[in-house]
């Protein structure tokens, strides 16, 4: 077991706590909805926590069967400017017709019962969710649909159907073809995807295994003679990323560290630079090392901020993070698998330190530097 699981597990058992499997979770929001011939009916469902950071409100006491409670009209209010379903052209109105709390293991809760009236429902709904993002970074709104008469089908209240963040607030649902949140093993695909797709990503594990094929000697670097010796220091190196992105990760994505997003995917651009010059100037490889920590830690936060548009529940949050972060390292393995061979095989070439070393050092640099600059300036 390489140390990033090994992290991850000791994470998964600390955290396991906050993150119970359920029908209710902290961190999320709950609109479930049946599909009528010509209306769509159904309920809102706020944990108290959220309710209360957004708006101050407190449940207090349970709520007498036909009574409105005091905060219902704010609640009612906020949902109309930021929640709707429409469809064909048309928006629906939101008729909402009781509220009640409900007591459940993960807390109290407040629903709001609500029907719309659309005439004959669309195939396609186009749905717009920007609730309670306000309450959290990684805050999830759920919508679940349960009696499906369009189609036929009763999918049952853990059917869930959508799931929105700040980057996913608009969506369109097919009745006909209802999916499903990603569930830990469909996110180890999603991080492979994502190192294969995120050049910035690439090119600073480029820039780290551009000088591991060589070593110094007698002041000047030198092709390495011993595959062995070359392939440990290349496992040294992306066990080192691994480690430093793998604790970034798991603690941005369940919310425990904060930065902005802009901060660090320009640090991500900057770490391309710092690498490629040092490796111009290469000296010192325990300052190096100390470096690649470092910088993997920024790299661990860029991949929690790409795994926060994907679509999975929050009680599934730790099993998604592991599942991620394994697609991430198989990505990379797959990187160092194509790249290294190709690498071993030049450095013999006379012209590997001086073209491929510094020339394609300086390339990278260059290249990362005006992403630094277009990311630090928000010019792109």
């Amino acid at each position: 077991m390489t140390g990033s699981k090994f992290l991850l597990l000791t994470m998964a058992v600390i955290l396991m706590g906050a993150h119970m499997a359920g029908a209710h979770a902290t961190g999320e929001n709950y609109v479930y909805i049946n599909i009528r011939p010509e209306s769509i009916d159904g309920q809102f469902e706020f944990h108290e926590n959220d309710l209360k950071k957004a708006f101050g409100i407190e449940l207090g006491e349970e709520i007498a069967p036909g009574a409105e409670p005091e905060w219902a009209g704010t609640v009612e209010s906020y949902i109309r400017k930021n929640f709707s379903i429409g469809g064909d052209g048309r928006e629906f109105q939101i008729e909402f017709t009781t509220v009640e709390t409900m007591s459940l293991p993960m807390g109290r809760f407040a629903k709001l019962n609500f029907v719309m009236e659309t005439g004959p429902v669309p195939d396609v709904l186009d749905i717009t969710h920007t609730m309670l993002y306000e309450t959290g970074r990684f805050h999830r709104g759920l919508l679940m649909v349960v009696e499906n008469e369009k189609a036929g089908i009763h999918h049952g209240e853990e059917a869930t159907a959508m799931v929105f963040g700040p980057s996913t607030s608009e969506q369109q649902l097919d009745l006909f073809n209802v999916p499903k949140a990603l569930g830990a093993k469909k996110m180890i695909p999603q991080g492979i995807l994502h190192i294969w797709i995120g050049l910035d990503h690439i090119l600073f594990l480029l820039s780290l295994l551009l000088p591991a094929v060589l070593i110094w000697h007698k002041g000047e670097q030198v092709p390495a003679e011993k595959f062995s010796s070359v392939m440990w220091r290349v496992l040294k190196i992306v066990t080192l990323f691994t480690i430093a992105h793998s604790i970034t990760l798991a603690l941005a994505a369940l919310d425990f560290i904060t930065l902005s997003s802009r901060l660090v995917e320009s640090i991500i651009a900057l770490s391309i630079v710092l690498v490629a010059v040092n490796n111009i100037f290469w000296r010192a490889e325990a300052a190096t090392a100390v470096m690649i920590f470092i910088l993997g830690l920024f790299h661990g936060m860029g991949f929690a901020s790409v795994m926060g548009e994907l679509p999975f529940r929050m009680k599934d949050a730790l099993k998604c993070v592991i599942g991620f972060n394994i697609g991430v390292e198989l990505g990379q393995m797959m990187l160092v698998a194509l790249i290294f061979p190709i690498l071993y095989l030049l450095r013999q070439n006379k012209m590997y330190k001086y073209v491929i070393l510094n020339g394609g050092s300086a390339v990278l640099a260059l290249i990362a530097s005006f992403w630094f600059a277009q990311r630090a300036l928000g010019l792109g």
